[in-house]
C-alpha cells in the first residue's frame, strides 16, 4: 500500500514538473517571439507576446520588463510605470530597470522624480552609461544642449565606441550648428560600427539637414544593403529622392512600401505630394484620399488634400461631399460636449469643402443662433434658401425641410424689420471690413522626417483659417522665402501691415507652431509666439491658437460707412464686442499706421478727428453720436475709427463675441472679455511637456 501511495506521489510531482516546465517553455517561447518584434519595431505585436508569456508564467520578470520597454516606445507611460513595478518585484535591483522608469518620468512631466532616479543610479554605479543618458534627456528638456554634451562626452569616457552616445552628439552637434564636430562624431559612429543600418540612417538625416543630398543617398541605401526591411529608411531615403525633385523614383519607392504594408502612411504622402509637385493632381487627390481611409487622423495629409481640393476641383464636385462629412461628423461631436469654438471650425472646414450642404450649413446656423447671433443666424438660413433644389426634385421630407426655411426666414425677417440695418437701408454681411492685411512666409527644412513640405501644409493652412475672418486680409506666399529679408521686401511691395515667418515642427505625437510676426512698414519684431498640442486634432488645435494670438494682438478698427447730421453709423458691432457706451476714436482714412516696435497702432493727433459714443448696437453695425474736434467738421465717409474706452461688460454681451475678429486696443493689448470657457490655455497650464524633435530622434536609438 505505501509503495502505491508513493508511486502515486511520484506521478503527480512529475505531473507538476512537467507542467511547469512546458509553461516555461511556452513563456520562453512566446518572449523570445516579442523579442523579434520588438527588434523589427513592431510594438502592438511585440506587446501581445509578452503579454502571452506572462500568462505563462506571471514571474517572468524579463517579460515585465519588454513589455514596459515596448509601451513607454508606444507613448502610455502611466501603464508603462505600472508594468516596471512588476519587472522590478520579480528582478530586483536592475539598473535597466530604474533608468526607464526615469525616462517615464521625463515624458510624463515628473523631471525632478527623473533626475532623482537618474542620480541615485550613478551614485550607486558610477560607470552606469544609460543614466547618463538619462541626464542627457532632461539637460534638452530644459534647452541645455552643452549639459547634454557633457552627459554623451561622460559617456564615451567610459566607452569611447559606445554608439547611441556618439550618435547622439553627431545629432546635437549638428543641432548646434557645430558641422565640424558632428562629423567626426559620425566618422568615429561608422568606424566602430560600420555594419549597423542605424549609423548609416542617422549619417544619411545629417547629410539631408545639410542639403547634401548625394552624399545622403550613398548613406541611405548602405543603411538598406544592411538591412532589406529597414522601413524607415526607405521613407528618409523617399524625402531625400524628394528633394532632388526625382518624383517617378519616389513614386516607384512608394509603391513598393504600400505594396509591403498598407499602412506605410508616410509613403502614401509622399506619393500623393510627388504627384502633386509633377501637376498629376488628380492622382494627388486619389492618392491621399486612398490614405485617409487608412489613417483618418493624418491631419497634415488631410489638410495638404483639402487645399488642394479647393484650389483645383469646382464646387460641384460630388466628391466634395465625402471629404466634408469628416468635419461634419467632428463637429457635431464637439457641439455634444458643448465646444463651441472647435465645433464653429469644423463647420466651418466642411463648408469651405462643400458649400451647398444644406443639413451642415443649417447646423452650424443653428449653432450661431444658440450663441445670440441672430442676424448671422439669418444669414445662412437665406444662404441656404437660394440654394435650394427646384421643387419638382423634392421628396416630401426635403419639402417640409425648405418650408421650415421659408417659414423661419419670415419671422426672423418680421423680428428685425425695425433694426439698426433696416433703419439705415444697409446689408452688414455685404460691407468690406478688410483692415489689415498680413503675409506669411516660411522657409523650407531640406528634409523632414514626418512630413515633407509640412511649412508649406501649414501656411497655407495658416493662411486659410483667417477665411472667416472678415477684418484680415491673409496671404500666404505658395513657395518659401531665402529668409528674413527676401519677407520683408515682400512685405513692403505689398503694402503689408504685418508680414509672419512660420516654422512648424512635429514628431509622431506632437505639434508645434511657431511664429514671428513683424511690422510691414519698419522691418522691426512686433511680437512672437508659439502653439503646441499634442494627441489627436494637434494641428487642429495649434491653427486655432495660432488665429486667437495673432487676432488677440489686432486692435478693433473699423469705419464710418453713413451718416446723418451727428448721427454715425460705424461697421463694427456686438461680434467685435462694441456695445452701448463705447467710445470710438475718429481718425482720417489712411492715416493709421503700426507701431513702430511692439504691437499696436500710431497716428498723429493732427489727423484725429473727434470721437463717436455709441448709443445703440446690432451684430456687425453700430450707431453713435459724434463728437468732433474743433471748429471744423472734418468727419467723412471712409474715416476710421478706434476702440478708446469700453465699457465694463454686461449683460452677457460677451457671448456674443467672435473668436474669429480683433481683440485689442489701441495699444496692441487685448480689451475685449474672454469667455473662460474658450480662454487660451499654454502648454504648461494644459499638463503638456513639449519634447523637442531631437529628443525623439535621440530616444529612437538602441542602447
Amino acid at each position: 500500500m505505501k509503495s502505491f501511495f508513493r508511486i502515486v506521489t511520484a506521478v503527480i510531482l512529475f505531473s507538476a514538473v512537467a507542467s511547469s516546465h512546458a509553461q516555461n517553455s511556452s513563456a520562453l517561447l512566446f518572449y523570445n517571439r516579442g523579442l523579434q518584434k520588438q527588434n523589427a519595431e513592431d510594438f502592438y505585436g511585440a506587446s501581445e507576446d509578452f503579454q502571452q508569456a506572462l500568462q505563462q508564467n506571471e514571474a517572468y520578470g524579463d517579460a515585465w520588463f519588454h513589455l514596459a520597454q515596448v509601451t513607454y516606445s508606444l507613448g502610455d507611460f502611466t501603464l508603462a510605470l505600472t508594468y516596471l513595478d512588476s519587472a522590478d518585484k520579480y528582478a530586483k535591483n536592475r539598473t535597466d530597470i530604474l533608468n526607464l522608469r526615469g525616462l517615464c518620468f521625463i515624458s510624463l512631466g515628473r523631471l525632478d522624480e527623473a533626475r532623482k532616479v537618474f542620480n541615485d543610479v550613478i551614485k550607486k554605479y558610477p560607470n552606469d552609461i544609460d543614466s547618463r543618458f538619462g541626464l542627457a534627456e532632461l539637460d534638452l528638456f530644459n534647452g541645455s544642449f552643452i549639459g547634454a554634451e557633457h552627459q554623451y562626452e561622460d559617456a564615451l569616457k567610459r566607452q569611447s565606441n559606445n554608439r547611441k552616445a556618439l550618435l547622439s552628439l553627431a545629432l546635437i552637434s549638428e543641432e548646434t550648428g557645430k558641422k565640424e564636430a558632428a562629423e567626426k562624431y559620425i566618422e568615429q559612429a561608422l568606424k566602430f560600427h560600420s555594419d549597423d543600418p542605424e549609423v548609416h540612417y542617422l549619417a544619411a538625416y545629417i547629410e539631408a539637414k545639410k542639403g547634401k543630398f548625394s552624399a545622403a543617398e550613398r548613406r541611405i541605401r548602405a543603411a538598406i544593403q544592411i538591412k532589406t526591411d529597414y522601413t524607415k529608411a526607405y521613407v528618409l531615403l523617399c524625402s531625400i529622392l524628394y528633394g532632388q525633385n526625382r518624383y517617378d523614383e519616389v513614386i516607384d519607392i512608394c509603391d513598393y512600401l504600400i505594396s509591403k504594408n498598407r499602412n506605410t502612411t508616410k509613403a502614401w504622402f509622399l506619393k500623393g505630394l510627388s504627384q502633386y509637385r509633377k501637376n498629376d493632381m488628380d492622382k494627388a487627390i486619389s492618392t491621399w484620399s486612398s490614405a485617409l481611409s487608412v489613417d483618418p487622423q493624418d491631419e497634415m495629409m488631410r489638410s495638404a488634400l483639402e487645399l488642394l481640393v479647393m484650389k483645383e476641383l469646382p464646387v460641384e464636385d460630388a466628391r466634395r461631399s465625402d471629404w466634408a462629412l469628416y468635419h461634419v461628423k467632428k463637429a457635431r461631436d464637439y457641439s455634444k460636449t458643448f465646444k463651441g469654438e472647435e465645433a464653429r471650425y469644423e463647420y466651418q472646414r466642411a463648408l469651405k469643402l462643400n458649400p451647398n450642404d444644406s443639413v451642415a450649413r443649417s447646423e452650424f446656423a443653428e449653432l450661431l443662433s444658440r450663441t445670440g447671433l441672430k442676424e448671422n443666424y439669418l444669414y445662412q438660413l437665406k444662404f441656404i434658401q437660394t440654394g435650394k433644389t427646384p421643387s419638382g426634385e423634392m421628396s416630401a421630407a426635403q419639402k417640409a425641410a425648405e418650408n421650415k426655411v421659408n417659414d423661419t426666414i419670415e419671422a426672423y425677417e418680421s423680428l428685425m424689420k425695425y433694426s439698426l440695418s433696416s433703419s439705415w437701408g444697409v446689408d452688414p454681411f455685404y460691407l468690406d471690413k478688410t483692415r489689415w492685411h498680413i503675409g506669411i512666409y516660411y522657409t523650407k527644412s531640406p528634409v523632414q522626417l514626418v512630413h515633407s513640405d509640412a511649412e508649406e501644409i501649414a501656411a497655407g493652412m495658416a493662411c486659410d483659417v483667417f477665411s472667416g475672418v472678415a477684418t484680415t486680409s491673409v496671404e500666404a506666399l505658395n513657395q518659401p522665402v531665402s529668409g528674413y529679408g527676401e519677407a520683408y521686401r515682400l512685405a513692403r511691395k505689398n503694402n503689408l501691415d504685418y508680414f509672419i515667418m512660420l516654422s512648424v515642427d512635429e514628431n509622431e505625437r506632437e505639434t508645434s507652431l511657431d511664429a514671428v510676426v513683424y511690422s510691414g512698414r519698419t522691418g522691426t519684431e512686433t511680437t512672437r509666439f508659439s502653439s503646441f498640442r499634442t494627441g489627436n486634432d494637434r494641428f487642429a488645435s495649434v491653427l486655432r491658437s495660432f488665429r486667437r494670438d495673432v487676432l488677440d494682438m489686432l486692435p478693433v478698427r473699423g469705419k464710418i460707412i453713413d451718416r446723418s447730421v451727428n448721427d454715425i453709423l460705424i461697421d463694427l458691432g456686438t461680434v467685435e464686442g462694441i456695445q452701448d457706451g463705447t467710445v470710438l476714436d475718429v481718425i482720417k482714412a489712411g492715416k493709421i499706421q503700426t507701431a513702430d516696435k511692439g504691437t499696436g497702432v500710431v497716428f498723429d493727433e493732427r489727423n484725429s478727428l473727434g470721437t463717436i459714443t455709441v448709443t445703440k448696437t446690432g451684430e456687425e453695425i453700430s450707431q453713435g453720436i459724434l463728437s468732433q474736434n474743433g471748429f471744423y467738421d472734418r468727419v467723412n465717409v471712409g474715416d476710421e475709427v478706434l476702440v478708446k474706452v469700453l465699457p465694463s461688460s454686461k449683460n452677457g454681451s460677451e457671448g456674443q463675441i467672435s473668436e474669429t475678429t480683433p481683440a485689442a486696443g489701441e495699444n496692441g493689448k487685448r480689451i475685449l472679455p474672454e469667455d473662460e470657457k474658450r480662454k487660451k490655455l499654454n502648454a504648461e497650464e494644459l499638463g503638456l511637456i513639449k519634447t523637442p524633435a531631437i529628443i525623439e530622434l535621440i530616444r529612437s536609438i538602441k542602447s
